[in-house]
């Protein structure tokens, strides 16, 4: 080998050093959350919403980072949360279930506090949130003849 060889490795093993060390130099940042199904239906229009109570699936939280980017299952680092439990709760493990009370939509949300903003400055905590929506679909009833309960009065 010649000098000039050796000189085009040294360089080479530089500019390798220095690729590693800078995506090894900073701390992996959440920049966003994914919620796995982003929306998920319980129930049909010919079901009463009763019937639904107990129905579930369980739902994953995608955490997608930079430096280096890569998407991570975070489903037990996120906090979970239903903004109408009367219709849909989610466990602390992302397991959301029907309770058969209500129907609508629900938006359900999977966040995170980290130590870092967006824009990677130091913070004392930038929230990072997904969503995903939970239908329960309305009894409507279609094709059934209407109950009608009848009271008689007893006279004297």
């Amino acid at each position: 080998m010649n000098s000039r060889d050796l000189g085009y490795i040294s360089v080479f093993v530089a500019i390798v050093c220095l690729i590693l060390l800078t995506a090894c130099g900073h701390d992996q940042q959440l920049i966003s959350i994914t919620v796995q199904p982003a929306t998920q239906n319980f129930g049909a229009t010919n079901i009463p919403v009763s019937a639904n109570a107990g129905a579930n699936v369980q739902l994953r939280a995608l955490g997608t980072y930079i430096h280096p980017p890569v998407t991570k299952d975070i489903t037990s680092q996120v906090t979970w949360n239903s903004n109408t439990p009367q219709m849909v709760t989610v466990s602390s493990t992302g397991l959301l279930t029907a309770t058969g009370l209500a129907c609508g939509s629900a938006l359900v949300s999977a966040t995170v506090t980290t130590n870092k903003s967006t824009g990677n400055l130091s913070s004392s905590g930038a929230i990072v949130t997904g969503n995903m929506t939970a239908n329960v679909i309305c009894f409507t009833a279609a094709g059934h003849a209407p109950v009608v309960t009848v009271a008689m009065l007893a006279s004297k």
